[in-house]
């Protein structure tokens, strides 16, 4: 729950709501005390197995449901002409059926939901140019995320790497140039970043969370002109579009705790041509649920 005296400014499409008065111009002043669903979580589900012969249920996992945002608050004019079409850009958001980002900045932070139209937009004329609204949007995803970041798994000049197939111990003959960064994920749900590799690796490569940590092995060709991205939320490997969750033979998906730092190892597999070379981007955001 937020203050009155607390600054919003909530982005979506060509709409902005703000917390407080911007000039004389039309606007949408958003009550911060009625803005709901964004700061307060979500509700849980889960299949519930009553204990036939005592009391409560059985332990079950369970998932977070769906969001739903509501703004509430104030639109403004000069004239009563402003002042509709104020109306009209409000009743006419989303209307296609289609989905976009929310953008929700405060004095703490930026974050944003992927979210689409919910129930009828409320509409209250007071005065020739002041009238009260309600607008509900509803997130398919139950996290809030915080602003994209990237940074490098390594970047590779290989003539070496693991020999395919894999015998341990493992021997990683890099003959290499590579640079290792941290990962850090600083919000309070777990984050599933995405790793682009993108070069020529002939006979694929592994990503890790650290040396000896979780893995996932492709073991297709990449080159330049078809990098590949394994989606560790969604448990796949895209190629230019297509989807070649066959070639990964470890599937080890990772993602990164809350507070957690990881460091992401790329390594580039060797078969009867040299490993290749190219560099791995690692897409990823802080997560919030």
């Amino acid at each position: 729950m937020y203050l009155k005296n607390d600054r919003i400014v909530a982005t979506i499409k060509d709409l902005t709501f703000r917390s407080f008065r911007s000039g004389a111009a039309a606007q949408y002043i958003l009550d911060p005390t009625a803005l709901t669903g964004w700061d307060d979580g979500t509700s849980t589900r889960r299949d519930a197995t009553v204990r036939p012969v005592s009391s409560g249920d059985f332990t079950e996992p369970y998932t977070f449901s769906s969001r739903l945002i509501a703004f509430t608050g104030t639109a403004v004019a000069p004239d009563r002409q402003e002042l509709q079409i104020l109306r009209d850009k409000l009743t006419g958001v989303l209307t296609a059926g289609e989905y976009a980002d929310l953008r929700v900045e405060t004095s703490a932070s930026t974050r944003y939901a992927t979210v689409g139209l919910e129930n009828k937009v409320e509409w209250v004329q007071q005065l020739d140019n002041v009238a009260s609204f309600r607008v509900e949007f509803y997130a398919p995803d139950a996290h809030i995320y915080g602003e994209e970041k990237r940074s490098q798994a390594g970047a590779y000049v290989v003539s070496g790497g693991l020999k395919f197939p894999l015998t341990y111990a493992l021997d990683y003959n890099f003959n290499e140039q590579s640079i290792y960064r941290t990962v850090t994920n600083d919000g309070n749900a777990t984050a599933y970043p995405v790793f682009a590799a993108i070069g020529d690796f002939y006979s694929g490569f592994t990503v890790m969370t650290g040396f000896g940590g979780q893995r996932v092995t492709y073991t297709g060709m990449v080159t330049k002109q078809s990098p590949v991205l394994i989606d560790m939320a969604r448990g796949t490997a895209m190629q230019n579009g297509v989807d070649k969750t066959t070639l990964v033979t470890e599937r080890n998906w990772f993602g990164i705790e809350p507070h957690t730092t990881i460091y992401p190892v790329f390594s580039p597999l060797a078969g009867d041509n040299e490993a290749g070379s190219g560099w791995c981007d690692i897409i990823y955001r802080d997560t919030w649920i």
